[in-house]
């Protein structure tokens, strides 16, 4: 793997993501990998992702939206997950499938304009992207538990 290559999947670090949602999803994401690996600021790393990329203000205002609700609400989210998470440690989950966790249940739990269907395809496709192979599998079903317990229409 190539110092480029941010989450293993080939992909360059300065490949810019497409302009829409699903972009500002896979940059939130990177800043919340980067917060978590190198215990910075996430929102001071969006920001600069959404500059070097130069994103619109639309992908821009969506992604700060899911990092503020991510962290305004990553116990909560964590100990939802962890409990849907049967027979798993969340400290043993992989740090990349745990944030993707977060983001996907944020989304779905605080951001009311997103159909709850879309939240779980976006996870799931940024689990088969940036995580390994069984992990789409995990990650959607954590999120259909979710669903299951809290009654959200799908």
């Amino acid at each position: 793997m190539s110092e480029d290559d941010f989450f293993g999947d080939g992909s360059s670090a300065d490949e810019a993501p497409p302009d829409n949602r699903h972009g500002a999803r896979q940059v939130a994401l990177q800043a919340l990998y980067w917060q978590q690996s190198a215990q910075g600021d996430a929102q001071a790393a969006l920001a600069d992702l959404c500059t070097r990329f130069a994103l619109s203000e639309e992908v821009r205002t969506f992604a700060d939206g899911l990092l503020r609700q991510s962290a305004n609400h990553a116990q909560e989210i964590d100990e939802l997950a962890a409990a849907m998470a049967q027979h798993w440690s969340w400290e043993r989950i992989a740090r990349i499938d745990r944030l993707i966790l977060r983001l996907a249940l944020a989304e779905m739990l605080f951001i009311d304009e997103i159909p709850v269907r879309v939240s779980i395809d976006e996870a799931v496709e940024l689990a088969r992207s940036y995580s390994t192979d069984k992990s789409y599998a995990f990650v959607n079903g954590v999120l259909d538990g979710v669903v299951r317990q809290k009654g959200l229409v799908v």
